[in-house]
């Protein structure tokens, strides 16, 4: 994942399988990088688990709460840290480029 570092904060575009998670719609590249796709919650149903190409400003910030504890000890779903963010992004399939 660390060769993402080289792209941060500059226009890129990336390829990968189009997922859902929890915190949201996600590219999941060859290299098992998971990149959040900022302001998309979820996949269009025909993208969902195909090929995609997404093109926007790579940024690495908290986007994901970090878990919480309740006062009876139950922890919450969260991530700590960065995440990996891809902003203003435009997308389309592989099959299209």
């Amino acid at each position: 994942m660390t060769s993402l570092n080289r792209f941060l904060e500059k226009k890129t575009t990336l390829s990968g399988v189009a997922r859902d998670a929890k915190g949201g719609a996600i590219l999941f590249t060859l290299e098992k990088a998971v990149i959040y796709i900022e302001g998309l919650d979820f996949w269009p149903p025909e993208l969902c688990d195909e090929q995609v190409v997404v093109t926007g400003i790579l940024t690495r910030k908290k986007y994901i709460p970090a878990p919480t504890t309740d006062k009876n000890g139950a922890i919450s779903t969260g991530a700590e840290g960065e995440q990996f963010v891809l902003e203003n992004a435009e997308y389309s399939t592989a099959k299209s480029q």
